[in-house]
């Protein structure tokens, strides 16, 4: 059985993932765990730049629908940065829709 940590944060797809995420926020460590990701959210996110929430919500969105792809309709990814692209393209068709909001 498949588990929360495994699918996040453990799996060597997710654990590039979030090497690209911590490269482009000057992190040094990435998390391995819920408890881990809860702790970096916090060092990491601002409460006054509320989109930096929303970059991580993107990328777990994308990774969950990265693997519910790969599970139930067979369409697997080439490379992990394939993730961090549609998390970027989710936040930008987003922003699009909240333009007053965001800014």
């Amino acid at each position: 059985m498949e588990s929360i940590n495994h699918l996040f944060f453990t799996c060597p797809t997710a654990k590039v993932v979030w090497s690209i995420v911590a490269k482009s926020i000057g992190a040094i460590n990435i998390p391995n765990s819920v408890a881990q990701f809860w702790n970096w959210c916090r060092n990491w996110i601002s409460t006054s730049i509320q989109i930096h929430a929303y970059v991580l919500a993107a990328i777990c969105w994308s990774t969950w629908k990265a693997r519910n792809n790969a599970c139930f309709n067979n369409k697997l990814i080439h490379h992990p940065a394939e993730i961090v692209f549609h998390a970027c393209t989710f936040l930008t068709f987003w922003a699009s829709l909240h333009k007053e909001e965001v800014q």
